[in-house]
């Protein structure tokens, strides 16, 4: 998916058809490779940074999955458990913010390009500075640096009892347990998909059935994370005014639904967007 809307962009900035992004009969590595033949590839694209910018958008989206969707942890013994919000956190938080292209424009992304252009940065490190899980591998575990991310994430400071708390209710039960997605909770293909993530690209169509005429029908549709349910549930009208959105988020956590409060901003505004499109 993160080859296909880099293929997207890299064909509007061109001039060229995005749409073709979407067919799948295509190899999208393939067809990103062969834009360097392109007579304007040299004046109008960074392809030097196309594998970071992909590998990025691929971490984003694999935040953005579990946070609309929800992601599943699988024990030893093939048992399938929700998993906790905490379990996912990363110190830059890109479940927080939507793409939008060209990524070096975004001001949320600045600070990383400008250690990816240092050299100070890979596509790799991205995954590696997830606090509870192995970038590589999905399992959950304890890093070095939990304790102290966890003080700074579900405190207001250094907190041995903080850190302890949160980490002894939402992770260690879970520790050597492997992070899973079901794919029968996705809308059906890469239009639905990247639509109902924000990620579509501004002249992209939806692609229809060629036998029938009809659109690409959804397995189930979207599925928000269960703190997003449970906030939409309470909160369907968007916060009241007065009252903050860190009291609305120690509320859903202390009843098991972790969240922090940037979170809810982002589900209000997500709400009161709707509500002036409509």
């Amino acid at each position: 998916m993160a080859e296909r809307r880099y293929l997207a962009e890299a064909l509007e900035i061109l001039d060229e058809d995005s749409q073709r992004a979407l067919d799948e009969d295509i190899n999208p590595r393939q067809e990103i490779l062969a834009l360097k033949e392109h007579t304007y590839a040299r004046k109008k694209l960074n392809l030097s940074s196309s594998e970071f910018e992909i590998e990025l958008i691929s971490f984003w989206i694999m935040n953005q999955l579990d946070e609309e969707f929800g992601a599943v942890l699988c024990s030893s013994s093939g048992g399938l458990l929700r998993a906790n919000h905490p379990i996912f956190y990363h110190p830059d938080q890109f479940f927080n913010f939507h793409l939008s292209f060209p990524l070096r424009g975004m001001s949320e992304l600045l600070g990383v390009f400008k250690e990816y252009d240092a050299g100070r940065m890979r596509g790799a490190d991205l995954w590696a500075r997830y606090c509870c899980i192995d970038g590589e591998s999905g399992l959950v575990m304890r890093h070095n640096r939990t304790k102290h991310l966890f003080d700074l994430y579900f405190g207001d400071g250094p907190s041995e009892s903080l850190e302890n708390e949160a980490f002894e209710k939402y992770v260690r039960p879970f520790l050597g347990c492997y992070v899973v997605f079901d794919p029968d909770v996705y809308p059906d293909g890469y239009y639905d998909t990247y639509a109902s993530l924000l990620l579509e690209s501004k002249h992209w169509r939806k692609p229809e059935l060629e036998d029938e005429g009809k659109a690409i029908a959804k397995k189930r549709g979207p599925k928000n994370s269960p703190a997003k349910r449970e906030f939409l549930l309470r909160y369907h009208k968007g916060l009241p005014e007065g009252l903050s959105a860190d009291a609305v988020a120690a509320e859903l956590s202390a009843s098991g639904y972790p969240i922090t409060g940037r979170s809810v901003l982002n589900y209000d505004r997500e709400l009161r967007e709707r509500k002036i499109s409509k």
